[in-house]
């Protein structure tokens, strides 16, 4: 069934995700104190121009392909979806699709608004939505949204075999999904392979966006300078350096920011704080050692928005090893009561997060507080769990697993630290720069660091793509997760008649979640910015943690 279950993407924090700015291990944004170098500069000549920060290790500016946090952010102002989300309510609203409609949650009409162009002049039809779906859905192409394609019918006929180095062994059968039908130049119809009430509330992620007929004909180029529908066009991308985005005067919608470009400069981890106190940079969050300097300074408190995101980090498990400890639910248990999450966030990423006591964020639709049984901090039970687990081998080391972040790897050490602490286990942190790929290829024996903040406001969203893979012996790709339950009450949830019903069903699933305790919450992410006087209006993506450029105004 789901081709790719990942809890993918989001390097955020320390690499997500897609979520620029969230707060707890990465903030891509950064913003300057307004009195510096640059703070003069913001106007350059007749342009009004914002500065931001923009994490080094981006690789690619294509939609089908962009699944974190930074580049999402930059394409957020490049390329309009069929539908945003409001950022106070999560609910999304139709933008460049003009109707979506569905009289059995299986089979959908989108009618597009006319008159839109590419920034190069070509039409936004809907010859170039499933342009874009075709070319994400099909297997050889590797796309990393390639998943989000898969309830469409067709899907599974554009797959094919690959083998370990992802050659390809077996052609798929199709080049295009069989689900997707262009009525007429502004009119889809697109077939799922079973109803999903929920379908019209993805279509405003990155993967869904259109892409124009130059894009696909010269993909590579496409990658570094992406054609786009939005109000900015990419100008030039320095990879590595920065990149520059300039807003369009022949955009026709309406989100239109007030200032005329947007300049990124690139960096490693946290290293941009010093030019956002320069006054170099708009947005920004300080590192975690310089955290309680900068909310001391009357000057820059005064200029701090935060907001609790739905970003969460969890720890994760091997069970595809089918070995004790691992499988074992008390040792689990042990792992997650002996843990004071809220002395860790106090302690490394202070008012940066809130300790998680669920699966789904409680902002998201259909998410709440305290499906988590296990997540209070209790040593003694603790120490009671692992005894019925059979204890732990005082010669035997714990790895944890992480990528690399020094944020990341101070709040796991504090992990680390309290597991020995309460229970006696020796750690070992093994941080890497391959842990995704590591974690894909189920090369790991310890637990791990997940993320996962959500692309779409649905509590599905926290759930299927993370845990469901319909695969009774192998489980899902993370983890190797199976529950027959899970997958049944997900599938209850796809076959709802409706939203509300869907959102019911989905929150079963969490349940069986709660019950089976595969993974442990940690903590949701607050988004935390600085900004310059040169800005104003920062309003807070509810998702990610990142600002919305598209309201961000420049004061000058």
């Amino acid at each position: 069934m789901l081709h790719r279950r990942l809890p993918l993407r989001r390097p955020a924090k320390a690499l997500l995700a897609a979520s620029a700015a969230v707060a707890l291990f990465a903030t891509a944004a950064c913003s300057s104190g307004g009195s510096g170098s640059n703070s003069d500069s913001g106007s350059e000549g007749s342009e009004k121009v914002i500065h931001l920060a923009l994490g080094q290790d981006v690789d690619t500016l294509l939609p089908m392909d962009s699944n974190v946090g930074d580049n999402i952010g930059v394409l957020d102002v490049v390329f309009d979806g069929l539908v945003r989300y409001d950022p106070k309510t999560t609910k999304p609203y139709n933008y460049v699709a003009q109707s979506i409609d569905t009289s059995d949650n299986k089979v959908w009409t989108i009618k597009i608004k006319k008159g839109l162009t590419f920034s190069n002049g070509e039409p936004v039809d809907a010859a170039s939505f499933a342009r874009s779906w075709n070319y994400s859905a099909y297997g050889p192409n590797a796309m990393a949204n390639n998943y989000y394609f898969e309830r469409i019918e067709g899907y599974d006929a554009m797959q094919g075999e690959t083998d370990d180095d992802g050659n390809v062994t077996v052609k798929p059968k199709a080049k295009e999904l069989s689900g997707v039908k262009i009525v007429d130049d502004l009119t889809m119809k697109v077939t799922l392979t079973a109803p999903f009430a929920g379908f019209s509330t993805m279509l405003g992620y990155t993967g869904f966006f259109p892409a124009a007929k130059a894009c696909i004909a010269d993909i590579k180029a496409c990658t570094t300078k992406p054609i786009g529908n939005g109000p900015f066009k990419i100008d030039n991308w320095n990879q590595g350096v920065e990149l520059t985005a300039s807003k369009r005067k022949d955009y026709k919608l309406s989100e239109v920011p007030n200032y005329d470009k947007i300049d990124w400069k690139e960096y490693a981890g946290s290293s941009s704080w010093p030019d956002f106190q320069a006054g170099d940079l708009d947005l920004g969050a300080p590192p975690p050692e310089q955290w309680q300097q900068a909310n001391n300074d009357p000057d820059l408190s005064s200029r701090k928005v935060t907001k609790e995101t739905a970003d969460l980090t969890y720890l994760g498990f091997p069970l595809y090893r089918k070995n004790r400890p691992w499988d074992n639910i008390e040792f689990r248990k042990a792992i997650s009561m002996a843990i004071d999450r809220q002395k860790i966030i106090d302690t490394v990423v202070p008012s940066q997060s809130v300790p998680a006591t669920s699966w789904v964020a409680p902002t998201i639709p259909g998410g709440k507080a305290d499906t988590c049984e296990w997540c209070k901090f209790d040593p003694a039970a603790a120490k009671a769990a692992l005894q019925k687990a059979g204890g732990w081998p005082s010669d035997k080391v714990l790895n944890i697993y992480l990528g690399k972040d020094d944020t990341s790897e101070a709040y796991f050490k504090a992990i680390g630290d309290q597991l020995t602490l309460n229970l006696g286990i020796k750690y070992k942190l093994i941080p890497s720069e391959d842990f995704f790929a590591e974690r894909s290829a189920r090369k790991f024996d310890g637990a791990y660091r997940n993320n996962w903040f959500p692309d779409y406001p649905l509590n599905e969203n926290f759930l299927a793509p993370v845990y469901a893979s319909g695969d009774p012996k192998n489980g899902n790709t993370n983890f190797g997760y199976y529950d027959a339950d899970f997958e049944k009450a997900i599938k209850a949830g796809d076959q709802a008649p409706d939203i509300d019903a869907a959102i019911a069903k989905y929150q079963e699933a969490e349940q069986v979640l709660a019950k089976d305790f595969p993974t442990i919450p940690l903590d949701f992410s607050n988004s935390i910015t600085f900004y310059s006087d040169r800005v104003d209006n920062i309003v807070i993506n509810p998702f990610s943690g990142a600002t919305e450029l598209r309201q961000l105004k420049y004061v000058g």
